[in-house]
């Protein structure tokens, strides 16, 4: 364990050397490591498992060294055997690094030799698709939840497109050499860098703004004030409203991403006004039918089971075709669930590759028909999420009469609008509700949905929108990628979009993905310090105060990189390869006129609306709402309670300059960092070997070799038989010659290899002896808690207190075991009265088990020595 540890220190300091792109030799260093790993240390499994099994078998032979005398206890029961046994068991599985090393030089020869053609980029993407596909279904089988989905799930080419798409986002004919704590740092140098980039922006808009604000004060000073004549019959409150109430749109200073999406531009954004009546209007509509989309995932479900006499394993709501309209209103209101003048007229909820859950509502309020389609929750539903590639709408607009030629749309969304049409039209759904006789005809169509279901409710507008002219869609945080630039821009005209805050899902689309992964190339070619610096500082928080001195000393500005490296020259290759891949594709984007909420306290308390570009939402954000804002509980609160007209402002917190002395010290855990040095690892070796030596020193039965005076009740005196003898075992002797052996004449006997307890009740045990057994125990107590400290220290900084308590520990540990010698002066080495009446005088000196004792002591005082060196240093 010793050598283990050592040989990983000796690895961290090995990976000190060059950067995650740049080895600078690093390999000359740790490839002699591993080798040495492999060949040498690896060697110590091997000689303990083999000395294991035969010591275990050898013992058993003979029954301990008991021949034919039963034993008193079993052996093999004691927890120092169960440890034994762990211990081999955990180092036999580091020898299966030598089965894997051999499998995979076969792999490779295969490769290049025998079937070169299974290992094509076709059959490896057919391979990955496999791959994804059980996984889902394994995932889906374990979680064993209807709800989940995943019966459908065939494996038979749901996942091709997005198993093409990920080898070449994934780096599948150049291999760059970016393992997974690359990954690691140079995601999180990235979202540091995303940071910095918005706030520096954010100043930028404060100082924008700021000048603005003067310019506009300035022209409002030399407005010339109007006469009399001009204000006639109105009050000067009348008037100061006529300013205020002027017709034009109020506008706010906001950030975009620019096209490239790797910077921030100060633009000029249309903020929702009450002013406006357009505005008013549609921020109404927005949050009234918010709750649609919000209740369509569980509650329509509930409420047909609870109170609609909808089966449990039922898939499909629909009132009787002999039903009347009046009594349908009555029967099928949805007054349970808070929506007092809404019918539920029809649900679907059978969940599947081409199906998903949706509900036909009737809004008397509104006097609206709405669809209120479901988002992602089964596994099928993350299929179609991932069948993102752009699909033509040629035959769709022929048949349903729209002019699809050249236009495009999301794949998986477009299967999933069609089955929703289909629906539509098999059970006359909205043919009935729109019949003459019906009572809902002069309703207003509306279609609804969040996430997944806010693109197919923008895709299935887009299909009834010929036979409903009227209709109107509302998209809450859609998919990025549902119509091609085009259609996007005449969808205006009845989809709305909202996006709130940082919301990944409708940032996600291949382009962004794509620039996210080159900007991360960017980023992690860009450290210059070794990759365990870089580690340790991007697990330590970084307020804002602290992003641009951080962010300098862990990175090189662009001009600066090297690109005669090994790893620059692969990135321009595969950079050329996925340029000429890219060509190909056309983007898509959201579809609609997008709202987007925008947080302006940081605390979730405040939003502004404002109208947004398709074109802003071109990177994903990195940050720790970008998952948390795609929630739609949240959102429909958000809406139900925003205000128009606020006063929003932009806050810049003005940093102090902080000082290296007046930072707090912020205290990482990261595996042999070695942040006090190379004395906790000194320390640990001494703590380690102390604690081992302990344990043995008090296991064993040769603590001390005694020698005795046999005194006769007549006065006889006699030498006596010696023997050795430990703490809570002694030495069984044995015959020299087992032949001819005399078991009285201590001459024919020696000291066998087994140890025996001393008999219960045999010996009185006096204060000396239990005394000496305590803090023997104590000692290697104590000293596991103070080993595992010093353990501690080699990956995470001690406080000062907790470098207090370790000299603590370890100076209990020393003195407990010096006051553990009290043993020499209990009954084992004093008189003690025989059976049958004799007195044996013994007396006792140490032995080896003695000797490890002594060591032991020594170990823990260097092991006090050392921790009083790191404790020097507070």
């Amino acid at each position: 364990m010793v050598v283990d540890v050592a040989w990983m220190f000796a690895v961290w300091s090995a990976a000190s050397v060059g950067t995650p792109t740049q080895p600078k030799g690093r390999d000359k260093i740790l490839r002699p490591l591993i080798i040495f790993k492999l060949f040498v240390i690896n060697f110590f499994p091997v000689a303990l498992v083999v000395y294991g099994i035969i010591k275990t078998y050898n013992s058993r032979a003979n029954n301990y060294g008991c021949g034919n005398v039963p034993l008193l206890y079993d052996p093999d029961a004691t927890p120092a055997f169960v440890l034994f046994s762990i211990l081999l068991v955990t180092y036999a599985l580091e020898l299966l690094v030598f089965p894997t090393i051999a499998t995979n030089k076969i792999v490779k020869f295969t490769r290049g030799h025998i079937a070169s053609e299974r290992y094509s980029t076709q059959k490896r993407g057919e391979r990955l698709e496999m791959c994804l596909g059980g996984l889902m279904k394994c995932f889906s089988v374990l979680l064993n939840n209807p709800n989940l989905g995943g019966k459908e799930l065939k494996n038979k080419g749901e996942l091709k497109d997005f198993a093409s798409n990920l080898m070449g986002f994934a780096n599948n004919d150049t291999k760059l050499d970016i393992v997974l704590s690359d990954m690691y740092i140079g995601a999180k140098m990235l979202a540091r860098v995303q940071a910095e980039r918005r706030l520096l922006a954010i100043q930028r808009l404060q100082q924008t703004s700021n000048q603005k604000k003067t310019e506009r004060e300035d022209k409002e000073c030399i407005v010339e004030a109007p006469t009399g004549d001009a204000i006639e019959g109105a009050t000067k409150k009348d008037f100061r409203s006529t300013l205020k109430k002027d017709g034009k749109r109020r506008s706010v200073l906001t950030l975009q991403t620019s096209e490239q999406g790797k910077e921030y531009v100060v633009v000029e954004k249309d903020v929702l006004s009450s002013d406006n009546k357009n505005d008013v209007d549609v921020l109404k509509e927005v949050a009234h039918y918010s709750i649609y989309a919000e209740y369509v995932y569980w509650h329509f479900r509930l409420v047909a089971i609870e109170h609609f006499a909808l089966g449990q394993e039922e898939t499909r709501f629909l009132p009787s075709s002999d039903t009347t309209w009046d009594l349908i209103r009555e029967k099928f209101s949805l007054t349970s669930i808070g929506l007092e003048e809404s019918v539920l007229m029809y649900a679907s909820f059978h969940s599947g590759l081409a199906s998903t859950p949706y509900a036909v509502i009737v809004d008397e309020v509104k006097e609206t028909v709405v669809i209120a389609i479901r988002g992602t929750i089964s596994m099928e539903d993350w299929v179609i999420d991932l069948q993102y590639v752009p699909s033509p709408l040629d035959k769709v607009g022929d048949i349903c009469g729209f002019d699809g030629k050249g236009r495009l749309c999301h794949k998986g969304v477009l299967t999933r609008a069609k089955w929703l049409y289909n629906d539509l039209k098999k059970y006359r759904i909205l043919k009935q509700l729109y019949a003459e006789d019906s009572p809902y005809k002069e309703h207003n169509l509306v279609v609804v949905g969040h996430s997944l279901g806010g693109g197919c409710a923008q895709v299935l507008s887009l299909l009834l929108r010929p036979s409903f002219p009227g209709l109107k869609c509302y998209a809450y945080e859609p998919p990025g990628c549902i119509f091609d630039d085009e259609f996007c821009s005449k969808s205006k005209e009845w989809i709305t979009s909202i996006v709130r805050g940082d919301d990944v899902v409708p940032r996600l689309t291949q382009p962004n993905l794509e620039s996210l992964r080159d900007e991360f190339f960017d980023v992690t070619a860009q450290i210059k310090v070794p990759k365990i610096k870089a580690f340790y500082d991007v697990k330590t928080p970084c307020p804002d105060s602290q992003l641009v001195s951080r962010n300098a000393n862990v990175l090189c500005k662009k001009a600066q990189v090297d690109r005669d490296t090994s790893f620059s020259e692969k990135l321009r290759v595969f950079r050329n390869e996925r340029a000429d891949k890219n060509r190909e594709s056309t983007k898509l984007y959201i579809a609609g006129k997008i709202i987007h909420l925008v947080d302006t306290t940081g605390d979730e308390t405040k939003y502004v609306p404002y109208w947004a570009s398709r074109y802003e939402f071109n990177q994903v954000v990195l940050s720790n709402k970008m998952l948390s804002d795609h929630s739609v509980p949240p959102l429909v609160q958000i809406l139900k309670n925003l205000k128009l007209d606020e006063t929003h402002e932009v806050l810049v917190q003005e940093h102090e300059v902080v000082h290296e002395e007046d930072e707090e010290e912020v205290r990482v855990f990261i595996c042999f960092s070695n942040p006090h040095g190379k004395i906790s690892f000194i320390v640990l070796v001494f703590c380690f070997a102390a604690w081992i030596t302990n344990i043995w020193s008090n296991q064993g039965c040769k603590f001390v070799s005694r020698t005795t005076i046999v005194t006769s009740p007549n006065g006889t005196i006699s030498p006596g038989p010696g023997m050795s003898a430990g703490m809570w075992a002694y030495n069984l002797r044995e015959c020299i010659d087992p032949n001819s052996c005399d078991f009285d004449n201590y001459n024919d006997l020696q000291e066998s290899e087994f140890c025996q307890p001393y008999p219960l009740g045999l010996i009185e045990i006096d204060a000396n002896t239990k005394a000496g057994r305590a803090f023997a125990s104590l000692a290697n107590f104590i000293g596991f808690i103070g080993l595992g400290l010093v353990l501690f220290s080699t990956s995470m900084k001690l406080r000062k207190q907790a470098c207090v308590a370790l000299f603590v520990v370890l100076f209990i540990s020393c003195l407990f075991g010096g006051l553990q010698f009290l043993f020499l002066h209990g009954i084992m080495c004093g008189r003690l009265e025989l059976v049958d009446g004799d007195m044996a005088d013994a007396t006792c000196t140490l032995n080896e088990n003695g000797y490890a004792a002594v060591a032991a002591v020594v170990l823990w005082f260097v092991a006090l020595v050392g921790s009083g060196v790191m404790l020097y240093s507070y």
